[in-house]
């Protein structure tokens, strides 16, 4: 997903092009459909926080809504002390940062801040689902709100680990390894392998089975990364890491609510088509095949996850498939 400065994670392929409409010419008022989704999706969060992360509920950051008049800023997610500024073509957000009108959902780490627009912005610019805009949505909001989560913890690790492999704030993206790597086909063979044994084993038919094909996967990746993430590349390590992390959580988050009654109860052969989208970002779909074995193979993750910035991609995945060097136990 393209970064628009450090920290601020923007969902990949979420930023679909721009919608131009002119400024509005009275007060801004938010449409009773546009409202309607952003109270559901947000209470959304408010459950899946608690039902799936596990983490005691805390309060919104401010959620800055976008039709194609005016941004509203709602502090902690508060329609009662909404306010709304008309805008162009260009919206301008809490830090200053601007980004084209169209259908935009991010999480902000600077600033601390949601920002999304709405519904009607989406369906103006095309975009639509088999599961229903709003569902999509939904999904994408879950995402994008759990990294508002996850960022304390990956600003401890991200920052030195960009600069000791010469990757600039604004290089720093959930896709960055895929850039660098991308055009080598061995190393597309080796990613490869090792993201269809994550989706072999979250899907095996018993869990020893699936404990097996997670082992090989968990050793298919140590291979990869004592190959090509050496001297002067060795950072990429945890940049992989984080962001395997950070992106399967938040695809897993999708998943779980598109299972959900809420989601519309899909199948799951029905709903991981839909979270992966073809498997075009690398660490969107490692990270959600190896977040789904971890679910499958060690409970009570969460805890870790949340708490620990070691407990990332890696080692929760040696804890899923039975290693001892299990930290803080």
């Amino acid at each position: 997903m393209p970064g628009v400065r450090p920290l601020a994670l923007l969902a990949a392929g979420i930023l679909l092009g721009s919608v131009a409409a002119p400024v509005a010419a009275q007060s801004c008022r938010m449409g009773e459909a546009d409202r309607a989704w952003l109270v559901a999706a947000l209470e959304q969060w408010r459950i899946a926080e608690v039902r799936h992360l596990a983490r005691p509920a805390s309060s919104l950051p401010t959620v800055v809504a976008i039709d194609g008049s005016c941004t509203f800023l709602l502090p902690e997610g508060d329609f009662d002390r909404a306010e709304g500024q008309p805008h162009g073509e260009t919206v301008v957000l809490p830090d200053g940062a601007e980004a084209p009108l169209g259908p935009i959902s991010f999480a902000s780490g600077e600033g601390g801040y949601f920002a999304m627009s709405l519904p009607s912005v989406w369906r103006e610019a095309g975009v639509d689902s088999p599961l229903g805009l709003e569902t999509l949505m939904t999904g994408v909001l879950l995402h994008e709100m759990m990294h508002i989560r996850q960022t304390a913890l990956a600003a401890m690790t991200l920052g030195d680990a960009a600069q000791r492999v010469g990757v600039s704030d604004d290089e720093l993206t959930d896709d960055i390894v895929q850039q660098r790597f991308g055009d080598d086909p061995d190393y597309v063979a080796a990613y490869t392998a090792e993201r269809d044994a994550l989706f072999a084993a979250a899907t095996a038919a018993n869990d020893d089975e699936a404990r097996r094909l997670a082992a090989e996967a968990l050793a298919l990746m140590r291979a990869r990364r004592e190959r090509w993430f050496t001297d002067d590349r060795a950072g990429f390590t945890e940049l992989d890491d984080v962001f395997l992390t950070m992106e399967g959580m938040g695809q897993w988050l999708i998943y779980s609510y598109f299972l959900s009654a809420a989601g519309g109860s899909q199948a799951p052969e029905v709903a991981l088509p839909a979270v992966r989208r073809g498997g075009r970002w690398w660490s969107q779909d490692e990270g959600l095949a190896l977040m789904l074995v971890v679910d499958r193979l060690l409970p009570g993750w969460q805890a870790r996850a949340f708490q620990d910035p070691e407990w990332r991609a890696a080692e929760l995945l040696a804890a899923a498939v039975g290693e001892e060097a299990q930290r803080g136990e």
